[in-house]
């Protein structure tokens, strides 16, 4: 006989492969331009090699280690850089598809009955230089003051419809 358990708690993380290439090639081709720049006597070559470690430090969170991107617990549902929102103050979760080229990108639409700073149960505590880079979801505001947040799955190491099913679990339970 099977016995039904309730949702499992999950955190999920970037697919660090995504970015690996251009974190880790960036990070190295700035340090080569600041080292010839240096060496060779070039100023400019040494200031221009702050663009490739800017957009290093700017992706760096697609290959950090150990830093989840969503989750969900009896907490509620965590999103990085938000906190965990409200399970009561999620009313609707639901997953679009489009494509460009041959890349299908997925988003995770989390529509809130309000606004996003009443939402949130429990705060994430950062620090200043990470809201300097890339984040994974976006806030959308509607015409009745409520807010949507909009979080990409396509660079999530997990997949889409297993993270929208097991979300669907905790939105039901």
């Amino acid at each position: 006989m099977h016995e039904t358990t309730g949702p499992v708690p999950f955190a999920i993380g970037y697919n660090r492969s995504q970015g690996e290439g251009l974190v880790y090639g960036c990070m190295l081709l700035g340090l080569m331009m600041a080292v010839v720049g240096v060496v060779a006597g070039l100023p400019l070559l040494s200031l221009a090699a702050l663009l490739p470690l800017g957009i290093a430090f700017w992706h760096y969170p697609m290959v950090e280690k150990g830093q989840p991107q969503l989750g969900a617990n009896e907490d509620g549902l965590f999103v990085d850089r938000i906190g965990f929102i409200n399970w009561a103050a999620v009313s609707e979760i639901d997953i679009k598809r489009t494509s460009v080229r041959n890349i299908i990108l997925v988003r995770l639409e989390i529509v809130l009955n309000c606004p996003l700073g009443e939402a949130i149960n429990k705060d994430q505590a950062l620090p200043p230089w990470k809201n300097l880079m890339l984040r994974n979801w976006r806030r959308v505001r509607s015409e009745t003051n409520c807010d949507a947040v909009i979080v990409n799955l396509h660079t999530l190491a997990a997949d889409p419809d297993e993270i929208f099913q097991r979300l669907r679990r905790y939105k039901s339970a």
